[in-house]
């Protein structure tokens, strides 16, 4: 059984791949993380991340992860999603298509690391965190198990026939 989806133009498909890519950049090197005063030591300053764990004796996000690996997993899975939408018309085998996506997104994710290494009030580079971007663009492999039941219209065929 085939499932349709909207497929909308190629320059609609990639202006989304370029706003998730500047909002992650926006988040990652344009921005300074959010910062409290350590009520154990007033005169020290640590990101809200850090402060939320120490008083908390854990970690800050959901279960075993912290906030910070589940932003990062849910912004590569994202821009992998997307970059797969936009690059859908691309004549490729599917397993080859899906690695050079996951490529893309986790070599992105890798530069905005690096870029962070010049950004004052930043974490230098983590290797954690170029390792958590690619855990979360390989996500995208759901998308190209499902590709094969999935048929991909243009958009005017979901409009009404008076709207076409």
């Amino acid at each position: 059984m085939q499932i349709p989806l909207p497929l909308f133009s190629r320059r609609v498909r990639w202006a989304g791949v370029i706003i998730i890519a500047g909002l992650i950049l926006y988040s990652s090197l344009l921005t300074v993380p959010e910062t409290v005063v350590d009520e154990v030591q007033p005169d020290s300053v640590v990101t809200n991340e850090a402060s939320s764990s120490a008083s908390t004796g854990g970690d800050s996000g959901f279960g075993l992860i912290s906030l910070s690996h589940w932003r990062h997993l849910t912004a590569y899975f994202v821009f992998a999603c997307v970059l797969a939408y936009a690059t859908d018309h691309w004549q490729l085998p599917r397993w080859r298509h899906a690695l050079i996506v996951i490529g893309l997104a986790a070599g992105y994710g890798a530069l905005m690391e690096v870029g962070q290494i010049f950004v004052p009030h930043r974490s230098s580079f983590l290797l954690s965190d170029v390792l958590i971007n690619t855990i979360g663009a390989s996500g995208v492999m759901l998308w190209y198990l499902a590709r094969p039941y999935l048929t991909l219209r243009p958009v005017s065929a979901f409009l009404p026939s008076s709207e076409r």
